[in-house]
């Protein structure tokens, strides 16, 4: 029997699904108003605790370095207010202290206020007399006895538009002050690249921002190039009540006849009003989406309603249960072909540890040769490097990210993991999905950055002392030569001898040292070139090859002999010679020590390895410290000249030990 619609019933069930689709569609295009909107906000309020955030960070650093300017300038005043407390001031030794100290003027004054010193040197062309100046008035506070310092920070010169930042200090005894200054040329055009005005220009040139102000109850502070005047503080009741609130608020407004999303924060620093940040993000977009939503409910609706009236209901769901069987099929099948070609790690398991996605790149990391994993437990697969995942899938505290280190074919690898759970429409947990990233080379490049800042802070302080220290040893050992050679005792002859040349002699040896430490200081200056790599590694087997015969050490080297490489052969020679022979000396006779170098990803990678005992695991780190050895004749130098040498060649070195043996890795640019 088939089933006959009337035609008021048609009519009936047409306005019922109408009105029904024009109210979905309402509620549904509100919700997705509100949802953008709802997201909007969250990006603008993001954005506006950025650019607080930048801001604050940008008044710290400039009131750190001012005051870093401030005490050093102090100190030089305090320096040459001992010079003159010892009557040793001249014009020519305030010059040398300007030229050393990078000072644009020293003034000496007496304590009526009168310059009677200074390292001005007189121009031709300088209009305007300096003999007889008078600053009374500007240093009354230490003239009078008030106090000791004065800050007189930033003043344009008394003689030109320039700026100056300056300071001044009692002189001793009362006898007036030193006042000290610098150009504050750089200073200024640094803080106007890292000041709130550079911020504002480089965030506001990212697409979707209109403008970003900061403006107080005055005026503007600082604006964007697209902004030419905003409406005051005082006339806009809700720029007043985000003052009120110190409270980010946000509304749609109009700027330059074009809708925007404006959001309102407020900059305080150190308990203090500073201004008001105004960010203006386009609504352009959004209309855009809106407009289209709307059409396409509208359209969807039509065709819907058109549906339902010639197949009625049933027809209309079975095509609908089709139509999203085949999209979430399409999904599903994008998605595992997404997470295939992943250049991190993925892999997605079920509650139960089942896997159901293995991508290639995980393969590749836990170096897996197995073609499919697909359908395998992972507490059923110890050989394969991941059941630790299983111990971290179940540990419910790690859902987010979680960082292992992992022995894979004997070598640990830092990997960062991020997990995440998988929940059904029902919130029943189904799966999780485990993105593993591959941390061991920005770990190694950190602790390289490190090592390089540890050695060059040990270089300037070895310096510094060694500059300190030579000028007394020198006249301690000319003291010794006088005395051999000039004064003989009547008694003890051969001890008083004996004596004085064991003096010039531990004389002769601080200042080798001194001079290792000078020379570690310096920077190295590399002759880079084209370098045939076999012939180079030729000459270096031809160094050690008779010393491997002589100690009956097993020594090879091997890799691409037409391979070419742009670096500092000489400096390289030296790194290698210094790795080598530490290779040589650690191993017993018949030891080994072996030698490979190849080209990889446009790096030319160099591995020397021996089979000694192994350096402990406590002075691995150690190892390339300045002056660090555990050779009863070793200086410490080598292996920290030797990563210095890398570094600049921008370079790594990383080092592997254990019981059977010690293997240095070298890693340089090919070009």
């Amino acid at each position: 029997m088939k089933f006959r619609l009337k035609p008021k019933f048609v009519i009936v069930i047409s306005i019922i699904i109408g009105l029904m689709m024009i109210i979905s569609a309402y509620f549904e295009l509100t919700q997705n108003k509100e949802e953008i909107f709802h997201l909007l906000s969250r990006q603008a309020k993001s954005l506006s605790e950025t650019v607080t955030l930048s801001s604050i960070n940008t008044l710290n650093s400039s009131i750190e370095i001012e005051d870093l300017i401030t005490e050093r300038l102090l100190n030089n005043a305090r320096m040459v207010r001992r010079l003159d407390s010892l009557k040793s001031l001249s014009v020519d030794k305030l010059i040398n202290i300007g030229k050393e100290n990078n000072l644009f003027r020293i003034n000496i004054f007496d304590k009526k206020g009168n310059r009677i010193l200074s390292n001005r040197i007189p121009e031709d062309d300088h209009i305007h007399p300096e003999e007889k100046v008078n600053r009374y008035n500007e240093l009354e506070p230490i003239l009078g006895g008030e106090t000791d310092e004065i800050i007189i920070g930033l003043k344009t010169a008394s003689f030109s538009n320039e700026q100056r930042y300056a300071v001044a200090i009692s002189r001793v005894f009362n006898r007036g002050a030193i006042v000290i200054n610098l150009d504050a040329k750089h200073f200024l055009e640094f803080r106007r690249k890292i000041g709130i005005g550079r911020i504002v220009q480089d965030i506001s040139d990212n697409s979707g921002i209109e403008y970003i102000v900061l403006q107080d109850s005055l005026g503007i502070l600082a604006a964007s190039s697209s902004v030419k005047e905003m409406s005051p503080i005082s006339a806009d009741v809700f720029l007043l009540q985000a003052i009120l609130m110190d409270s980010t608020l946000t509304r749609v407004t109009d700027f330059n006849d074009l809708e925007v999303y404006e959001v309102v924060k407020s900059l305080n620093y150190n308990d203090e009003f500073i201004g008001l940040f105004r960010i203006g993000l386009t609504l352009e977009e959004i209309r855009s989406a809106e407009a289209r939503m709307i059409r396409r409910v509208i359209i969807i609706s039509i065709i819907l309603a058109a549906i339902s009236i010639i197949v009625l209901g049933i027809i209309i769901t079975n095509q609908n249960l089709k139509s999203v069987s085949k999209e979430f099929d399409q999904f599903k099948s994008f998605t595992n072909s997404l997470m295939q070609n992943m250049n991190e790690a993925v892999v997605i398991i079920n509650k139960d540890s089942t896997i159901t996605l293995f991508n290639d790149s995980a393969k590749d990391l836990f170096n897996i040769k197995q073609d499919d994993l697909v359908g395998s437990k992972l507490n059923e697969l110890e050989d394969c490097n991941i059941s630790f995942i299983q111990d971290v899938v179940c540990d419910q505290s790690t859902f987010k990210s979680v960082e292992r280190t992992v022995n894979i074919n004997n070598v640990g690898i830092e990997l960062g993991m991020s997990i995440t759970p998988n929940y059904n429409l029902n919130r029943i947990l189904e799966s999780y999905t485990v993105v593993v990233k591959d941390l061991t080379e920005g770990k190694k490049l950190d602790e390289q950055a490190k090592r390089n800042e540890k050695l060059l802070a040990m270089g300037e302080l070895a310096s510094g002392v060694a500059h300190e220290i030579r000028n007394p040893i020198n006249s301690i050992g000319m003291i010794a030569q006088r005395l051999n050679k000039e004064f003989t005792p009547k008694e003890d002859t051969d001890e008083y001898t004996s004596i004085t040349i064991l003096l010039k002699n531990e004389v002769d040896r601080i200042n080798k040292i001194i001079t290792q430490f000078l020379q570690y200081a310096k920077p190295i200056e590399l002759q880079k070139t084209d370098v045939n790599v076999g012939k180079f590694f030729a000459e270096i087997y031809q160094l050690f090859k008779d010393q491997a015969g002589q100690k009956s050490i097993s020594f090879n080297i091997e890799g691409k002999k037409d391979l070419t490489a742009n670096f500092d052969p000489e400096l390289y020679k030296q790194t290698l010679m210094n790795i080598i022979q530490n290779a040589f000396d650690a191993v017993d006779a018949n030891g080994k020590v072996q030698v490979n170098y190849k080209p990889e990803n446009d790096m030319l990678v160099i591995t020397v390895s021996d089979n000694g005992p192994g350096i402990p695991a406590e002075d691995q780190k150690k190892i390339f410290d300045l002056y660090y050895t555990t050779k009863k004749e070793g200086n410490g130098l080598g292996l920290s000249i030797s990563q210095k040498i890398i570094s600049q060649h921008n370079g790594l070195i990383d080092i592997i030990s254990n019981s059977k043996g010690t293997n240095f890795k070298i890693t340089i640019p090919i070009v």
